[in-house]
């Protein structure tokens, strides 16, 4: 038996397990970020996956397209009509 099986998860990792989990995530929150944005730009990805990585990157930044509208605009009928052509076929 090791130490580390004699100790609580925060006694071995010093901070409490969502905290950890927080800090982690926190962390690689600018590879992840920089990852959607490669996808969103590489050719040699599907488009569907190339519109929907731009398309959380536009949400993230922007809030959801049409979020509190009844009408759409013209972002987001542009957004559905690529999404229709992308998805042409697949």
């Amino acid at each position: 038996m090791s130490p580390a099986d004699s100790l609580n998860e925060e006694e071995f990792f010093s901070e409490a397990p969502d905290v950890a989990a927080k800090r982690i995530l926190r962390q690689a929150a600018p590879f992840a970020a920089s990852a959607i944005s490669r996808m969103a730009q590489d050719d040699t990805i599907s488009p569907s996956v190339r519109l929907r990585a731009a398309q959380y990157i536009v949400d993230r930044e922007l809030g959801p397209v049409g979020a509190g509208n009844a009408e759409k605009s013209e972002l987001e009928t542009f957004l559905e009509d690529l999404s229709r052509e992308a998805n042409k076929g697949h």
